[in-house]
């Protein structure tokens, strides 16, 4: 996988891994307080790719 599309390919991994959480009406919050604190980096390093 190339370095330019990975952040974006685990935002949306990140997103389907919360969607099928929600309809087991499960939870993973330490996983969900760590992808929203590196978020903003993952975005940060999105937007300066481009």
């Amino acid at each position: 996988m190339s370095q330019e599309n990975q952040p974006t390919n685990f935002y949306a991994d990140c997103m389907k891994y919360f969607d099928s959480l929600r309809k087991q009406g499960k939870h993973d919050f330490a996983f969900e307080d760590e992808f929203f604190y590196t978020m903003p980096a993952i975005s940060e390093k999105m937007i300066s790719e481009k």
